[in-house]
């Protein structure tokens, strides 16, 4: 019966690889595979290795199983089931398919389980107290190859429009943020005053930008060496921050997401640094009193990260409200300390959101930008001759030109689309959102796979790693009617050459361009709570539960389907959430 069980898991994780993979059943891979994997599957059975599996482990391999089996089928069911008409045979294939992807993701995850227990990665305590410092200043001179090359700065139609708001040709807006128009002509300003050049003031602020990451780059190191990881992680971290080019070409980069991204991942160093601190999470233990130090490098650096990370993205304001329930449930013995910290952040955040942005008549993004998939599940029925009451067309077409949709509707992106709306029906949509939500629900029921489709094109290059998307590959300022270009200082074909060679190496090398993935590092994430929560040190997921609730909001509200800035917080606070499960406080 056992060696049944072997070769009924073998080919079923077979028939799902072969099927997500197009691999013709005739290909001598698979009898290779299939061989492979019967000797995998004999090993697993081993009491040797069962004998190993934690109690939780069952649980959280099922869970994450099934969360990673949906995803695949999700994002690869035309795929699997290829050129079949039959309804019945379709079942049948995603049925097995399935089956096979549970297999393969549960035995995977009771292996990860299980080798965790023999990964040592601790034991060095404050070796190079200079260490940090000299690894931002590593950083930043490793970024300045791009910033002599994008001089004065990377700017997309994002970014020229924020120009337009600092030089006061459009009015302000926080559907950029805001604050980060704020900050970008705080040094814009005294650039042009200086110089007179409006090409210096944009590049003081990217030079600012650059120390800013660089800064929380070196804070995130200096947390990894107080937390006593070895040496080699710590120049692994340093190498990810100066060496990825993603990092070097986003730090010269003028979009929001960008100072986001390194604040959030000052935010998860802070609470790195609070579960560090001795006994913080027990309820009776005895606890040190804040030393003064740390107000500069722990309850500083928490609340200014956490309220920039609500005022930077709206998602952030989101993700920090469903974070912030578990932290305080986590450090609830030590609520003195951390309650005060929270109201610093929502009381400052709520002050600036409304009664300063009132003041300044800041205008706020339209509800159109909140219902980015809604509005693509909409036009995807449009588009694609879907099921409509006459009713419900009329509706629709009080929002958006009907006419119109086919023709601007793209499955990844919702721009096209809500220009649609801003175009004929945002004042409508407006006055009408409760009907706006009843027709779309209506709708949907009418028209569930169109709904699906949509939603899997707008949103799965943040929750599927197999999506490809361009990183990276914005170059100088985008044109413009305000007289800004592009003026590079170190150019020429070689330096051209040697940029496209950086990035395009991801494409080139399995490893390493995983780490390109939006998805696989949403997966990662989840792995790593996991290994958190099967261990003594289940606070430890806290670290990771920022950056989940992050995705969330993205799978709630993306505007682009495969966008790698908005989940670029994910990699650039990648270091935390991978040690994360190998920190040992003393609690």
């Amino acid at each position: 019966m056992s060696l049944f069980k072997v070769f009924a898991k073998s080919y079923l994780s077979l028939f799902a690889i072969m099927r997500v993979c197009s691999v013709s059943e005739s290909n001598p891979v698979s009898v290779i595979l299939f061989i492979a994997l019967v000797y995998i599957f004999y090993k697993i059975q081993e009491d040797k290795f069962e004998g190993r599996i934690e109690p939780r482990d069952p649980a959280l391999a099922a869970i994450l199983s099934l969360l990673f089996t949906c995803s695949t089928i999700a994002a690869s069911y035309h795929t699997i089931i290829g050129s079949l008409s039959s309804f019945l045979f379709c079942v049948i294939i995603l049925i097995m398919s399935g089956l096979g992807f549970l297999i393969i993701y549960y035995h995977l995850m009771l292996l990860i389980f299980q080798a965790s227990a023999y990964v040592h990665i601790t034991g060095t305590l404050y070796q190079y107290p200079w260490f940090s410092y000299a690894a931002g200043a590593f950083c930043f001179v490793c970024w300045l190859p791009y910033f002599l090359f994008e001089y004065p700065a990377v700017m997309t139609p994002d970014s020229i429009n924020q120009y337009a708001q600092i030089i006061g040709a459009y009015e302000l807006s926080n559907h950029h943020s805001v604050v980060h128009t704020a900050i970008i002509w705080w040094f814009y300003d005294r650039g042009l005053a200086l110089t007179g050049d409006a090409h210096f003031g944009l590049a003081l602020y990217t030079l600012a930008q650059m120390a800013f990451m660089a800064a929380a780059a070196g804070y995130v190191v200096k947390t990894l060496q107080k937390a006593g990881f070895k040496t080699p992680i710590i120049f692994a971290a340093v190498c990810f921050y100066a060496l990825i080019p993603y990092n070097g070409i986003f730090a010269v980069t003028m979009w929001k997401d960008i100072p986001f991204a390194g604040c959030m991942a000052v935010f998860c160093a802070a609470l790195v640094r609070l579960l560090l601190r001795p006994n913080i999470t027990l309820p009776n233990g005895k606890r040190e009193k804040i030393k003064v130090s740390e107000y500069f490098t722990l309850i500083f650096p928490y609340v200014f990260s956490g309220i920039m990370l609500c005022l930077l993205r709206g998602n952030g304001w989101y993700a920090f409200l469903a974070s912030l329930p578990f932290i305080l449930f986590v450090y609830r013995s030590c609520w003195k300390m951390v309650v005060p910290m929270n109201l610093a952040v929502i009381g400052i955040v709520l002050f600036v959101k409304y009664p300063c942005m009132e003041i300044y008549d800041v205008r706020q993004a339209d509800f159109a930008e909140s219902i980015s998939i809604p509005a693509q599940q909409l036009a995807s029925v449009i588009a694609n001759g879907g099921s409509l009451s006459a009713d419900e067309l009329e509706f629709v077409d009080r929002l958006m030109d009907t006419q119109k949709v086919a023709a601007a509707y793209k499955p990844d992106v919702s721009d096209n689309i809500k220009n649609l709306i801003r175009e004929r029906g945002i004042d409508y949509l407006e006055s009408h959102k409760g009907e706006f939500f009843k027709n779309w629900f209506l709708i949907g029921l009418s028209n569930p796979k169109l709904y699906f489709d949509s939603y899997v094109a707008q949103t799965r290059g943040y929750w599927y790693p197999d999506v490809a998307c361009e990183v990276g590959l914005a170059d100088g300022i985008y044109p413009n009617e305000f007289g800004l270009s592009w003026q590079p200082i170190l150019h020429g074909g070689i330096v051209v050459k040697i940029r496209e060679i950086f990035f395009k190496l991801n494409d080139l090398f399995p490893v390493y361009g995983a780490f390109w993935s939006m998805g696989l590092l949403f997966w990662l994430v989840l792995i790593a709570a996991a290994l958190c929560i099967r261990s003594e040190c289940a606070a430890n997921s806290l670290v990771c539960l920022p950056l989940i609730a992050l995705v969330l909001t993205l799978c709630l509200a993306a505007p682009v389907a495969a966008d790698f800035r908005y989940a670029y917080a994910l990699a650039y606070a990648m270091p935390l959430f991978l040690t994360a499960p190998f920190l040992r406080a003393e609690n």
